[in-house]
């Protein structure tokens, strides 16, 4: 599987809408709340779900993708404990502009750490594979 995106970590005390708002605001996108996405604990006593927002599709130059990557103490990318959010950026990204969303994101309120993750230190890329479900096109029977 080809794995062609770039990864953000981020670490605040920002909760997950207000960091979307912020990055809605720096990014001029709209970021929407999309089902969770649910594993099962390292332990396999329960499931545990970690938020997922998106915004973009796929005929715009880049898809933003925001995970919690915190939830009951356990971690969706093991690799990034250290952060509360991870951001996915698939499409065209250069240089320049990954650097400028790091600094953008440094600006916002309550930010400690904004660092891109190289793709090579994460060995569970596997985990921010998102599958969007997709709504039935099919009318619905009606009762009489």
């Amino acid at each position: 599987m080809e794995f062609n995106y770039r990864l953000i970590g981020v670490a605040s005390s920002l909760k997950e809408y207000k960091f979307c708002y912020h990055l809605n605001q720096l990014l001029s996108v709209d970021f929407i709340k999309l089902n969770d996405l649910v594993f099962q604990s390292t332990d396999r006593t329960r499931s545990i779900q970690f938020g997922v927002f998106k915004a973009g599709d796929e005929e715009d130059k880049n898809q933003f993708f925001v995970f919690n990557n915190k939830n009951l103490g356990e971690v969706l990318l093991p690799e990034a404990m250290n952060f509360d959010f991870i951001m996915q950026i698939k499409g065209e990204c250069s240089e320049k502009e990954m650097a400028a969303i790091v600094e953008g994101i440094k600006s916002f309120p309550e930010i400690l750490v904004c660092a891109e993750i190289p793709l090579k230190k994460i060995k569970s890329k596997e985990r921010l594979v998102y599958f969007e479900e997709k709504l039935s096109t099919k009318p619905s029977k009606k009762f009489k």
